[in-house]
């Protein structure tokens, strides 16, 4: 009896689904000695950009931490900002004078 019931019980196992392990742009899993957890999600790290000039996004990714967004501002100014993925810290702030595509 004992022995059906840790077969029925092995078994029970292996039909149960895995966890689904969702996949990131970036390698923002908890390591040792190194954690990467974004709290700022994108809408936070669109207004933070808005805050600073940004009226149009044309790109906005994570990578290494941060949120890297690219855009335009209201002059058709390019501007590029780096805003940390936890704090919501602005680390990076380039306004550039060329119009590009904006």
């Amino acid at each position: 009896m004992k022995t059906l019931m840790s077969a029925s019980l092995a078994l029970l196992m292996l039909a149960a689904p895995a966890p689904l392990a969702l996949a990131d742009d970036d390698d923002s899993y908890r390591r040792a000695g190194s954690e990467r957890v974004y709290t700022i999600s994108r809408d936070e790290a669109v207004h933070i950009a808005r805050a600073e000039g940004m009226t149009r996004i044309k790109e906005g990714d994570r990578d290494d931490g941060k949120w890297e967004l690219e855009g335009c501002t209201r002059n058709g100014q390019e501007i590029e900002i780096d805003i940390d993925g936890r704090t919501g810290e602005i680390l990076e702030l380039d306004v550039d004078d060329d119009d590009g595509d904006c």
